[in-house]
């Protein structure tokens, strides 16, 4: 009888834990875009897991595990494949402009390098909120400043098949 007891609250907890988790994984992905959107977006973990279905066509999904976020992402279709592709070390597919929200803000990352190896000057810390764009034909970007403390957008991943707009929306750099 205990250890049916005792099979049962682990049973219990363990369930419990994990809608605990569901929950704050929710919550953290829809802090990444604007509540009108996130409201009625796919939730889904970076494991592909669905936690939520939607109907507006995005997705939302939480803080990147264990790199030092937050940097939950609202994406489109278009941006959805460039990370999938970039996870694959594959190019993206993608033939319409993308759009992603990253309002809780970023990890640190490399301006230059997908794959995310730290080069003298290249890395990118404190990025708040801010929109990313992007498009199948890249030569659009050629009029954009690819330096991140310009003050304004800039091209992030230049030269990449993973090449985006960063749009800050709060100041960048920090002031």
């Amino acid at each position: 009888m205990i250890i049916r007891l005792h099979a049962a609250s682990a049973a219990l907890l363990l369930l419990s834990s994990t809608a605990w988790a569901g929950e704050s994984e929710i919550e953290s992905a829809m802090s990444a875009g604007p509540s009108s959107l996130a409201s009625k977006a796919t939730i889904q973990t970076w494991g592909g897991e669905v936690l939520r279905e939607g109907s507006n066509g995005w997705v939302c999904l939480p803080d990147v595990p264990d790199d030092g976020g937050p940097n939950p992402w609202c994406a489109d279709k278009a941006w959805l494949n460039v990370i999938a592709a970039l996870g694959k070390g594959e190019k993206p597919t993608y033939d319409k402009l993308g759009i992603a929200y990253m309002l809780a803000g970023d990890a640190a990352i490399s301006n230059l390098r997908p794959d995310g190896k730290k080069e003298e000057g290249d890395w990118v810390e404190g990025v708040g909120a801010h929109l990313m764009i992007i498009v199948p034909d890249q030569s659009l970007f050629d009029n954009i400043s690819t330096d991140p403390k310009n003050g304004g957008p800039w091209v992030m991943w230049p030269g990449t098949p993973y090449a985006h707009v960063m749009i800050p929306i709060d100041p960048y750099p920090p002031q």
